[in-house]
């Protein structure tokens, strides 16, 4: 049997453990035994917790020695491509989840050391734009790297928008204001609750949480809005796709993106995305070149306010809905798996139509 061991940061419900999840239960089903471990107990571990994580990870590998590594995060993927190729591990498969300008200097040193070594066996962007950001590192590395764009299939709505409001108790006499994702510097969740009160009839759903949740609560009382915005914490994606059904806008002020999932998500669900100017999002939220969404400078709390305004509209969700069809078939979920089949099964054990997998020249 197919022995894989997943490697993850911490358990934040993020886009990166959606994914994790989505991979190892696909490869379950194919007959591969998958072990998921979270390097750190949570986003706020303490250095002796992450250097005990990191031994945990390094002794796991040492003891099933298994067929396939997947790191998905920068510091992952360093155990992966040292301590799997040390230890005989024949597949050292990475992903590209941050931009090398966020990621730490340490850990993006010997990223790039190590995959311009072919460390790794495949060195996997999930986006164009993600692409992009590594011109600059050596043509080894380069040469390395493969597109596997993400795949998904959103969470359904399972309730009427009365009854989920009523769940969480939220009264809307307004527009209801979603955004999905940890609270943190690069979700720039500040950013709305500043455009709050240019939009005096809005409620605020928060669906997530984070190191920042203490002092966005403050933020939302020093603003006088706090009566407006509503902090659910982590909930899960059946959770998550009830309230995107309840949702009048999702707004999405990220200050950078390899990918953008909880965007994509609302977007294929028919709901409005009022979301950062980034290239990453500007090419996932399009289809043939064309979409819907609108995009930003969400710095610009003005601006802001004045785009979800215009997405408050039974025209803007119209054709919103009307264009979810599409995104849908961009973002296949059966092809993103069948990729990871590829590069992980036997020959003999694959099933299915090649996967959404292509190779940029170096």
């Amino acid at each position: 049997m197919t022995r894989v061991l997943q490697l993850i940061h911490s358990d934040e419900n993020g886009g990166v453990e959606m994914l994790a999840r989505l991979i190892g239960n696909d490869l379950q089903s194919a007959g591969v035994s998958v072990q998921t471990l979270f390097l750190y107990p949570s986003f706020s571990a303490s250095m002796l917790a992450k250097v005990q994580g990191l031994g945990k990870a390094c002794l796991l590998i040492v003891q099933n020695r298994p067929d396939a590594l997947l790191a998905y995060q920068p510091t992952a993927s360093v155990i992966a491509g040292l301590a799997g190729r040390a230890f005989g591990c024949p597949k050292r498969i990475v992903h590209q989840t941050s931009k090398p300008s966020t990621t730490h200097r340490v850990s993006r040193w010997l990223d790039k050391w190590l995959g311009s070594r072919r460390f790794y066996t495949v060195n996997i962007a999930n986006s164009h734009a993600t692409l992009a950001e590594f011109d600059a590192y050596p043509a080894a590395y380069r040469a390395n790297l493969t597109l596997i764009e993400h795949g998904i299939e959103p969470p359904e709505p399972r309730s009427t928008r009365p009854s989920t409001l009523a769940r969480y108790g939220i009264v809307a006499d307004g527009p209801v204001l979603l955004h999905a994702g940890r609270l943190n510097e690069q979700k720039a969740q500040h950013l709305i609750l500043a455009a709050l009160p240019q939009l005096p009839s809005a409620q605020l759903v928060l669906a997530g949480g984070g190191p920042l949740e203490a002092n966005y609560r403050q933020l939302a009382t020093t603003l006088g809005i706090e009566d407006r915005v509503h902090f659910l914490g982590f909930l899960d994606r059946a959770e998550v796709g009830d309230l995107m059904g309840a949702a009048d806008v999702f707004v999405f002020p990220s200050v950078w993106e390899t990918f953008g999932l909880a965007a994509v998500e609302a977007a294929m669900l028919g709901v409005p995305v009022v979301c950062a100017d980034l290239p990453a999002l500007r090419e996932v939220l399009a289809v043939d070149g064309k979409t819907i969404a609108q995009f930003v400078d969400c710095a610009d709390t003005a601006k802001l306010a004045e785009a979800i305004r215009s997405a408050i509209t039974p025209d803007s969700a119209a054709k919103a809905r009307v264009f979810s069809p599409g995104l849908r078939a961009k973002h296949s979920q059966a092809a993103m798996l069948q990729a990871y089949r590829d590069m992980i099964l036997p020959a003999p054990q694959r099933t299915g139509q090649p996967g959404k997998t292509r190779v940029p020249s170096a």
